[in-house]
């Protein structure tokens, strides 16, 4: 179970008392410690969020929030500060960048993903593989820097990772790159080989920064890694790995900022696009289960700059079997649905069948609608048995087939309506961070009532 599993059950007592008092309090923020503690999150700092817990729960109440919506609120705020606070300011053009950790933790595919992220921003990126002691590494950051299209180095029979980065930086200066990544190696553990070697490295590279790749799954001895590394090499960023919901995250995360080294991102997956800025207050919203609205408007925005979808009308169009396709079709580009529905807080009350939607599938339901007439496409409640029948004669498909499409169909039209019964929403400007916050009390409240009928 993750940390926002865990944090989510602790604040259910709340949500389901009809009476707050101090008792309730204290029994709501001992479910928090439990989660805390198991999450991985250090016992000090649980201990200080309880006391500030206690102590803001009762003040006078903010305009707009009842005590329930101000105690979510401020149980949301302070853990989101522990998490690491506010967004950190991502270096924008760095030109050498040194990825340093222990073995397993994601170091070279990080590298791709880094990789893309500062290539899609406009700049020229080349790759070094720097770690001679895994043969593998080499095959694999060659096959993902093949992927992203990025220039890459590498030298399987070189036993000295500091000459082949000398090497490498001499072959991607000569290919004009602005930012050079080196995958470094790791071990088991950070022993005195590894720090020898990492150190010869990085006075090879002379990197501007150098960041530790750390798996969310690492637990409380994240903290002890982190600082190990700094005294090696001087870590000032942090990449979080296997942040997909499975894992704890506590410890990493806490452990970063005992080091006072910033989360830069966090990767959610495998693909070189399951990579994203980690802000800690929309991570937790997130995995709390509030979703992150504003992560939703950044991906629409992107696919509406490429004629894809309008954001307006991913909210607010009407809703029948056109824009379910459309919806559909453009939630499979922003990434897999389920993940597009975390971010609207709702993920977790969608059927798991519906958040699967195959290409298959959706092509299936392409098959089927091209067959029905435009009144049946924009009042699907028309279509009865005989229109079903003739509707998969028409398109070579099976009467299930047809019936599959509208039951989808009828349990996303819920859920929007669902959602957007919030009633806050009325543009994409209303995503924006001021309104998220004003929407958190409500949907704290909402939640229980997002359900699939």
């Amino acid at each position: 179970m993750g940390l926002g599993e865990k944090l989510r059950g602790a604040l259910e007592r709340l949500r389901k008392s009809t009476f707050i008092d101090k008792e309730l309090i204290a029994e709501v923020i001992k479910d928090l410690q439990r989660a805390l503690i198991a999450g991985d999150v250090e016992v000090q700092l649980v201990l200080e969020l309880s006391k500030k817990i206690e102590s803001e729960a009762f003040r006078e109440l903010p305009s707009g929030f009842d005590r329930r919506q101000h105690i979510i609120k401020i149980t949301y705020d302070l853990l989101a500060e522990a998490l690491g606070g506010a967004k950190a300011e991502i270096p924008q053009k760095p030109k050498r960048i040194l990825l340093v950790g222990t073995f397993g933790h994601g170091k070279t595919t990080a590298t791709a993903k880094i990789a893309k992220y500062y290539s899609k921003r406009g700049l020229k990126v080349g790759a070094i593989c720097a770690d001679t002691a895994r043969p593998a590494a080499f095959e694999q950051l060659q096959q993902l820097s093949g992927k992203v299209k990025i220039p890459f180095y590498g030298n399987p029979k070189e036993k000295s990772a500091a000459a082949v980065v000398r090497q490498g930086l001499k072959e991607l200066e000569k290919e004009k790159c602005d930012v050079i990544i080196v995958d470094s190696a790791g071990r088991s553990a950070l022993d005195s080989e590894l720090v020898r070697e990492i150190r010869e490295v990085s006075s090879a590279f002379r990197p501007e920064q150098t960041w530790l790749v750390l798996g969310a799954d690492t637990g409380q001895i994240a903290g002890k890694q982190a600082r190990a590394f700094h005294d090696a090499v001087g870590v000032n960023g942090i990449i979080i790995t296997r942040m997909d919901g499975s894992a704890k995250g506590g410890g990493a995360l806490a452990a970063c900022r005992a080091t006072n080294s910033n989360v830069y991102f966090i990767g959610t997956g495998e693909k070189t696009d399951d990579f994203e800025e980690f802000d800690a207050t929309r991570y937790l919203s997130r995995i709390m289960g509030y979703g992150d609205l504003q992560a939703l408007l950044e991906k629409a925005e992107e696919i509406s700059s490429e004629g894809e979808i309008s954001p307006e009308e991913l909210m607010h169009r009407e809703f029948n079997l056109e824009t379910f396709y459309a919806q559909l079709k453009a939630m499979k580009k922003m990434g897999p649905l389920g993940k597009v529905m975390d971010m609207l807080g709702v993920g977790m009350q969608i059927p798991k069948d519906l958040l699967e939607t195959s290409e298959q599938k959706l092509e299936n339901f392409k098959i089927v609608m091209d067959s029905m007439t435009r009144q049946e496409k924009r009042n699907p409640e028309i279509v009865d048995r005989s229109r079903i029948l003739r509707i998969a004669k028409g398109s070579g498909k099976k009467e299930e087939d047809v019936r599959e499409l509208l039951k989808n169909y009828r349990r996303m039209r819920e859920m929007f309506k669902q959602f957007k019964g919030i009633g806050e929403i009325k543009s994409m400007e209303d995503l924006q961070k001021g309104k998220m916050q004003k929407l958190f009390g409500k949907l704290a409240m909402k939640k229980k009532k997002f359900r699939i009928r």
